[in-house]
């Protein structure tokens, strides 16, 4: 019998891989560059070089802050897009 105590509030790894995977694939679509980097546990965020909307994310964070971070980018640049001229 499974007892909601014992359910962790967090997402199972493999659920947060296959979020992660299409979070990334939407950040693609909105027109990131993705680059997969160890940056030491430094925040993944974004810039925008040359025109181009770099999305750096960082390797040596868990799935779970990786897929944190890559959501909150793509709402970053949502806002962004949304505020009044």
């Amino acid at each position: 019998m499974t007892h909601a105590a014992n359910q962790s509030p967090q997402p199972t790894t493999q659920f947060a891989l296959d979020r992660l995977e299409k979070a990334l694939a939407i950040a693609k679509r909105l027109g990131f560059i993705v680059r997969s980097e160890w940056l030491g546990g430094s925040a993944t965020g974004w810039c925008e070089m040359g025109g181009k909307r770099i999305l750096f994310v960082d390797l040596s964070l868990s799935v779970h802050e990786q897929l944190e971070q890559v959501e909150a980018a793509i709402e970053a640049l949502r806002a962004e897009r949304n505020k009044p001229a």
